[in-house]
């Protein structure tokens, strides 16, 4: 204690710090989760744009690696701002969340924020200079959210409005993902690569209804069915699903495929089981909200079926 009767900040060892931050991804960012959909997130795009190349020149190799880390570290710079942002919601919410129990603290999670930055620029910086100032943008939007939500409770409580102002991250990151794709094959589909873009939004926007879809209105919670009731958030769920399905599909056009190719354009569909399972629970009320696993395989499957189907039709190269 000091002669004012304070507290002094704790000094921890590094080794000590990297235990707790290891500890808390594992705990709040799980590898088989964010890396899978990372790397699913940037194939299916990439391969989308393949498709939707005027001249096809798609390569498997080191800037597509590159790429797809670069994602994941977002991802988790994402998931290290978020944790800070939603601090005091969590202490009465989720207070058994690593912050709010004290399993890490906020120095903590900057210097592993410091890091990832330090990190992605020199994952960026050696293919682009656009790259990496495209990124530097994405990662001070992030940071610039935690400040217009502690400026703007409309921002901060209401839902929809919170949504319209944090979705631009993953908008962000699909521009890098395509700006990535031109650095790489020096070309690819300009005003065409909307529909990539509008694809992801839509896988992305099926979770993200999904996991904030409950049963009931529950007093205080962060739920889209509390604000347009349960069938407007179920409506919202299941027609983005139903759209991004219909997105790949058009962007694969199966039907004018041949052979093997064409099995793989329709793998897209399949998707739709993890659709009807997460409704089939919700709706019997095995589970208070939509149940996540199922919206996850979803996003995952869909994300897969057009890799798979962009690798049938377009038959990458493999390396420089």
């Amino acid at each position: 204690m000091t002669a004012t009767g304070t507290a002094r900040p704790v000094a921890r060892e590094p080794r000590s710090t990297a235990r707790r931050l290891r500890a808390f991804f594992a705990e709040r960012a799980p590898a088989r989760v964010y890396v899978v959909y990372a790397v699913l997130w940037v194939l299916a795009l990439q391969g989308t744009l393949a498709l939707l190349a005027p001249e096809r020149d798609w390569r498997l190799d080191g800037s597509l690696v590159a790429e797809i880390v670069t994602v994941y570290l977002t991802l988790l710079f994402i998931r290290a701002v978020d944790e800070q942002k939603d601090l005091e919601y969590d202490r009465v919410h989720n207070p058994d969340r690593p912050l709010p129990r004290g399993a890490i603290d906020v120095r903590e999670l900057r210097i592993a924020m410091a890091l990832i930055v330090v990190a992605e620029l020199a994952l960026t910086g050696w293919r682009s200079p656009l790259l990496a100032g495209w990124l530097l943008l994405v990662l001070g939007y992030i940071c610039f959210l935690v400040r217009l939500e502690r400026w703007s409770a409309t921002v901060r409580d209401r839902i929809f409005v919170n949504l319209l102002v944090s979705y631009p991250v993953q908008a962000m990151l699909s521009v890098h993902i395509w700006l990535s794709f031109r650095e790489a094959t020096g070309r690819g589909p300009g005003s065409h690569a909307v529909l990539g873009a509008v694809l992801c939004a839509c896988v992305f926007m099926h979770f993200e209804f999904a996991r904030k879809t409950g049963a009931r209105v529950v007093p205080g919670a962060t739920l889209y069915s509390n604000v347009v009731g349960l069938r407007g958030s179920v409506a919202l769920t299941v027609g983005c699903a139903l759209a991004g399905t219909a997105l790949a599909l058009g962007v694969i056009r199966p039907w004018e495929l041949h052979g093997t190719a064409t099995l793989a354009g329709w793998l897209p569909l399949t998707a739709l089981g993890f659709l009807w399972g997460g409704a089939e629970r919700f709706a019997s009320l095995r589970t208070p909200t939509w149940p996540p696993g199922p919206a996850m395989g979803y996003v995952a499957w869909l994300y897969l079926g057009v890799f798979v189907a962009a690798l049938a039709v377009v038959r990458p190269g493999l390396g420089a």
